[in-house]
């Protein structure tokens, strides 16, 4: 999405276009899962006058305007990305963090087992799955 189609997002919803605004959707845009706090640690030294508050105000605008979403990777903070990026499983490492991104489809047979059991229907988008990495899985 274009730096004009996110203006455009924000005016639809009655919202003013920031700089602030604009530069954190480029930062979700160029970090891989990034945290508010990673946002404003490396948007510290460009804008000085920003505080981890602001960040975190304008992504909850970033959230309701549909622009980004996020997702729970671990025990700590929210992960953001752009919301038209496509969705992707994230699976989470217990032991040494890594993250691996997979397309949902990779849940499928999980997916239609649960609507059989169930009658729940797993809509993955951003989610999470933990466990253990290749590399971990052999020292467990």
């Amino acid at each position: 999405m274009a730096e004009s189609e996110w203006e455009a997002a924000l005016r639809s919803h009655g919202h003013r276009v920031t700089p602030q605004r604009l530069a954190i959707l480029r930062m979700v845009s160029a970090i891989r899962h990034p945290t508010a706090e990673s946002i404003y640690e490396a948007m510290g030294e460009a804008e000085p006058s920003l505080n981890l508050s602001t960040v975190y105000r304008n992504l909850a605008v970033l959230q309701e305007v549909g622009l980004v979403t996020h997702a729970h990777i671990d025990a700590k903070a929210p992960v953001y990305h752009l919301a038209a990026e496509p969705n992707h499983i994230h699976l989470s490492c217990l032991t040494c963090g890594e993250v691996t991104s997979v397309q949902p489809e990779t849940a499928a047979a999980f997916a239609e087992r649960v609507a059989t059991d169930t009658g729940f229907q797993i809509r993955p988008g951003h989610s999470a799955v933990y466990g253990f990495c290749p590399k971990c899985s052999t020292n467990t």
